[in-house]
């Protein structure tokens, strides 16, 4: 009968034996799922020599063929790193000899089956040399996939993984099968692999890396504890108890939630511990922290949160405040609100299970009336809380940044910017910025400390009044996990391509996370690698080879670059408010499309920067430098409002050009039959132009900015116009 499985018990038990044995030999060499139907094959194949019958001392397959086996030395471990020979025919004189793999199957009892996933295929083969076989798994790691903003993985909407094998190199690796391979010793078998790659690892093959080696190192925040009970078993375990404990205190002292039983129309939400280890800027261990955090992922839209946005302070705003402080001798400060979260008080009723090591067990929930970590309405509970207390103090939030406050009053000035429950307070003098700190520590509790490291930016303080920010601490970081500590140096981030490759990886090679890193540097002080970033950003989706050497190019020139950052030079002779524009036409070798750059001063040192491919195709060199101009407009009239609202008197900024025919257009709508095409946004700059909110000027080429944000350039041109931007090493 159909649909009726347990009429054959028999059979469903056989399948769910094979099923069991492939899943253990899957796990246990942490292979992923798409080789399931090899890996119950092979369990299948082994069971029929191995297993047992009614018949004592016969397996099946002997009872099946009425034969004895003929032998099971030809056996291995199920997923063991091997090399498949490549036949003459099948090879050009000087390819390589053999393709490395896993071993997935056996063809009869003088063939094996073998995965090559360079090839994303299966083969059989006769010609197979095995790696020494170890009980640990082969080196590779199924990773599950994530919704965060981590990019160290692709999504994926299957199982596809992509597997990388720690094996010596299949080029110089000797098969011993040359003299007897022919053409009938490897065939391919039409089993495709429509797998998206992924990165995969395990810890047991982690090894002395070698230079020029394409392998990653694990960071060091993979040995904070993930949960209380690894906590527990740690050996720093009294450190992240104290922890807890110092949390725990804070949620009482603010009353986060009262004891009550859960009600029979209300859902309880659980929590977790998260733990961080909190670092000086020289890296070393601060302190450790614990945060009980809710399991705001259930929360559901309508019945226990509603509005969710909340902002926090723009890179570009901090550097400006770096800047206006630097040249007019500004004291800087900083602050970090403890438990901010719980100083705002939660409107929606919202129940929590008790945190884990500190339950009662009363069964009784937490009904929360502080809005606890986690909660999705948490950020903007604590942003609204912290402006009812910037309004009392008389600061005026500012229409450029929404965490950005300023106060001035008898030539007294005074600039708060928070970032979540980090800040920033600079003043015109000790007694002004003492004065808000001391009525903030009334209202919270904070520490406060001298400016020397900002949302991961190394600041110091120069006794000529000068402020200096870099990363130095976090590039150190990215080259040791990149493995790139002992690469050689280079002396510009990127070269010209001349053509585009299409050979994909076929490895584990980190690109997504490897850009993600470099792209913190590129926002935050390195406007010098912005453009090499830029274009490596642009093929996350399916990079090359090539592209994984520009990669590895950029951080072969942090390696010599580590200290370098931008100085805000103190009392500087006022040069106010510059901006340049600059264009590459159709610069992108593939889509044709150019790439527009932005640079604005303040002072003589960079403060905002851009680097973006053009949406639009432009058709000439004119045009490409046109829509340049208009993204340089945008920054201009952005950093015109932000500076006017931090007191400063601005002379009409100047956008610097280096096209004759850009600069025309945009004093004058000429040029008809070439221009009427460009999008009506793009004129934006003509129209602040003739409003007289900013001032157009022709500049060389050679003293072009914009430049370095739109190609590649050579070492002098490149050191040049970084030396014109301001930065400048420790």
């Amino acid at each position: 009968m159909p649909y009726t499985p347990e009429q054959n018990g028999c059979s469903e038990r056989e399948n769910r034996t094979l099923v069991d044995c492939a899943r253990s030999m899957l796990e246990s060499k942490k292979l992923p799922k798409f080789l399931w139907a090899e890996a119950v094959a092979t369990a299948a194949y082994i069971y029929n020599l191995t297993g047992r019958t009614p018949e004592e001392g016969k397996s099946p397959y002997e009872l099946w063929h009425n034969r004895t086996v003929p032998k099971i030395s030809h056996l291995r471990v199920f997923g063991t790193e091997c090399f498949v020979h490549i036949p003459k025919q099948q090879r050009q004189k000087w390819s390589r000899k053999s393709d490395k793999g896993i071993l997935v199957g056996y063809e009869n009892f003088d063939g094996y089956r073998v995965f090559i996933p360079s090839q994303r295929k299966v083969v059989r083969s006769c010609h197979v040399q095995f790696a020494k076989e170890k009980l640990s798994s082969v080196g590779i790691r199924l990773e599950e996939s994530k919704t965060t903003s981590d990019m160290t993985t692709r999504e994926s909407s299957n199982d596809s993984v992509e597997l990388r094998l720690d094996l010596p190199d299949a080029g110089t690796a000797d098969t011993g099968a040359e003299e007897a391979g022919n053409g009938s010793g490897q065939t391919v078998v039409s089993t495709t692999v429509g797998a998206e790659m992924r990165n995969l690892r395990d810890r047991a093959q982690l090894r002395k890396p070698v230079r020029f080696d394409d392998y990653v190192l694990l960071s060091v925040d993979a040995e904070v504890p993930k949960s209380y009970a690894e906590a527990m078993r740690a050996k720093e375990s009294m450190h992240w108890k104290k922890a807890m404990e110092d949390e725990m205190q804070s949620l009482a002292e603010n009353q986060t939630w009262v004891l009550t039983d859960l009600p029979a129309d209300k859902k309880v939400l659980s929590c977790r511990w998260v733990l961080r280890v909190k670092t000086k800027a020289d890296g070393t261990v601060d302190r450790y922290k614990a945060r009980l955090v809710a399991k705001g992922f259930a929360q559901k839209y309508g019945i226990d949160y509603d509005e969710t946005f909340s902002p926090v302070a723009r890179f570009d705003t901090v550097r400006t405040i770096l800047a206006v402080s630097g040249d007019e001798d500004l004291v800087l400060r900083q602050f970090d609100v403890k438990t901010a979260f719980l100083y705002s008080s939660l409107e929606e009723e919202v129940y929590t299970k008790q945190p884990e090591g500190f339950d009662d067990g009363s069964g009784r929930v937490c009904k929360l009336q502080r809005s606890l970590y986690g909660l999705k309405q948490a950020p903007r509970c604590w942003n609204t809380r912290f402006k009812e207390f910037i309004r009392k103090q008389k600061l005026e939030q500012c229409h450029a940044d929404p965490c950005l406050f300023v106060r001035i009053e008898n030539g007294k000035k005074l600039i708060v910017a928070i970032y979540v429950d980090d800040g920033l307070v600079a003043g015109s003098s000790n007694e002004e910025v003492k004065q808000f700190l001391e009525e903030l520590q009334r209202e919270f509790k904070i520490t406060v400390g001298s400016l020397d490291c900002f949302l991961g930016m190394q600041i110091q303080r120069r006794k000529d009044g000068s402020v200096f920010v870099c990363q130095k601490g976090y590039c150190e970081k990215i080259l040791n996990k990149f493995n790139m500590a002992g690469a050689n140096k280079r002396s510009t981030p990127c070269v010209k391509r001349t053509q585009e490759t299409e050979e994909v990886l076929d490895d584990n090679t980190p690109y997504r996370s490897a850009v993600g890193s470099l792209m913190y540097l590129a926002i935050a002080t390195r406007p010098d690698i912005a453009f090499a970033v830029s274009t490596a950003s642009q093929k996350l989706e399916s990079p090359t080879k090539a592209d994984w050497e520009a990669v590895k190019r950029i951080f072969k020139y942090l390696r010599g670059t580590t200290d370098f950052g931008i100085l805000y030079k103190g009392k500087a002779n006022s040069r106010g408010l510059e901006a340049y524009s600059d264009a590459d036409f159709a610069g992108h070798v593939k889509l044709r499309k150019s790439m527009s750059g932005v640079v604005c001063k303040y002072n003589d040192a960079i403060i905002t920067w851009l680097s973006n491919k053009q949406q639009l195709t432009a058709l000439s060199t004119c045009e490409a430098e046109y829509i340049a101009a208009s993204e340089g407009a945008k920054e201009v009239i952005w950093l015109t409002g932000l500076l006017k609202e931090l007191g400063i008197k601005l002379k009409t900024p100047m956008l610097k050009i280096d096209n004759a025919g850009a600069e025309k257009l945009v004093r004058n709508p000429e040029f008809h039959k070439r221009t009427k095409h460009i999008a009506v946004k793009y004129h934006f700059v003509r129209e602040k132009f003739l409003n007289g909110d900013l001032d157009i000027e022709h500049v060389a080429s050679t003293d072009q900015l914009a430049d370095i944000m739109t190609k590649p350039l050579g070492r002098v041109r490149f050191r040049e116009l970084r030396d014109g931007l301001g930065l400048s090493h420790v």
